[in-house]
């Protein structure tokens, strides 16, 4: 190239905020791969710069992770602090939910890391974001639910509140066809719904007793021994052996159950579909009417979430690290599964669109992986029966 056709070639703008411009790029590569699957190099490359540049800004990935991390948190905070520090009768709940609900819309990717990369920050960092995720539940309480419903029982004002944070925050767990103006829309009346829906009694959904028994084979203890350790750990953070040592299962022995972690990451997520089709087809056959076969899908998801958490989980956060082609065959498992679901949601609401239908359906649905994970919710006898309120709220379907 002569000198006067490189003159000619638009030089490329170094950033205002480089270290802003850095964090972007994370936030985009933590999103979309995983914290194991991004190098260094790769936000360095995506920040056009070198991975040495990038270590004068950012000590390490952790790091990296922990300032996206927070700084999502950072736009919800301000908006609650602003909302908490205006008088009483100077507050407008419909103002404070659209607040809330278009601040979580900007920080969209909040609950995706949180949930699925949050086990990665340092010790420190993570008690932190923690606990600021405990006040921001807290301050839903204080300025939305009990600003409607003074009189709430106490654990339904607990899950009520945490259900509304994955209402507004549950979009960046899911794919919505959507404008921004019409899913905000619909969030902020979701919420309203579940938050005036009648407070549940615990006999609606009958919580099971549990026993501390286990199947004799071998292949079943490694299975959830896997998925334990995968929500513990993250896929990348346990090898196959830690798996078969917590079984005192090693070596040839090992190998004659599964060939790899990758293996029992299959069939962990393979147990949780066989389970959900199992559920499905016992709601469709329910002698109930058409208009109550919704809420049978609904109970028997909550039935696997509480039962099967370790299975649910993995299947949520490990999905990345699946092979190719098993997760093109559950993503397609579970396209099915949130079309059973729209099915009845449209029967039951026939002014929705289809895409406004499936999006309250992923709401809905998310609502019940988010709250199953929150370990003191667990302790609620009427949890299973507020979920099913909450969620048949969300899809604006009435409690048969």
């Amino acid at each position: 190239m002569d000198a006067a056709a490189a003159k000619s070639q638009p030089s490329k703008s170094r950033p205002r905020d480089r270290r802003a411009e850095i964090a972007k790029n994370a936030y985009e590569l933590f999103s979309t791969r995983g914290f194991h699957g991004v190098r260094m190099d790769d936000i360095a490359e995506a920040s056009g710069i070198t991975a040495r540049a990038l270590y004068r800004h950012y000590e390490n990935k952790q790091a990296l992770l922990s300032h996206v991390v927070r700084e999502d948190q950072r736009r919800v905070i301000e908006t609650l602090t602003a909302l908490t520090e205006q008088a009483a009768d100077e507050r407008s709940f419909d103002a404070s939910l659209t607040a809330l609900t278009n601040a979580a819309l900007d920080s969209r990717h909040l609950s995706l890391l949180w949930q699925r990369e949050a086990r990665h920050l340092d010790a420190d960092d993570y008690r932190l974001v923690r606990r600021q995720t405990r006040w921001i539940a807290k301050q839903f309480e204080d300025l939305l639910i009990r600003s409607e419903r003074a009189n709430i029982d106490e654990s339904a004002a607990d899950i009520r509140s945490w259900v509304v944070v994955s209402i507004v925050s549950g979009p960046g767990l899911y794919d919505t066809a959507l404008s921004r103006q019409r899913l905000a829309q619909d969030l902020i009346a979701a919420s309203k719904r579940v938050i005036t829906a009648p407070t549940a009694v615990a006999a609606d959904v009958p919580a099971s007793d549990e026993s501390d028994r286990t199947p004799i084979s071998r292949r079943e203890q490694l299975i959830y021994a896997g998925a334990r350790a995968f929500r513990d750990k993250g896929f990348g953070g346990v090898n196959i052996d830690d798996i078969g040592g917590q079984l005192g299962i090693v070596g040839p022995a090992l190998y004659r159950y599964f060939d790899n972690k990758a293996e029992i990451l299959v069939a962990a997520v393979n147990r949780l579909h066989e389970w959900l089709a199992l559920e499905t087809a016992r709601a469709l056959r329910m002698p109930c009417p058409d208009e109550a076969v919704l809420a049978q899908l609904i109970q028997g998801y909550i039935r696997i979430a509480l039962e099967a958490t370790d299975l649910l989980a993995v299947s949520l956060t490990e999905r990345l690290y699946l092979p190719a082609a098993a997760r093109e065959r559950f993503d397609r498992a579970q396209a099915d599964y949130v079309a059973e679901w729209q099915r009845w949601t449209s029967a039951a609401r026939p002014d929705l669109s289809e895409a406004r239908a499936v999006t309250l359906v992923k709401t809905a649905k998310t609502i019940i992986d988010d709250c199953v994970r929150i370990p003191h919710l667990r302790h609620y006898q009427i949890l299973p029966a507020e979920l099913s309120r909450a969620a048949l709220a969300t899809l604006g379907v009435q409690n048969t």
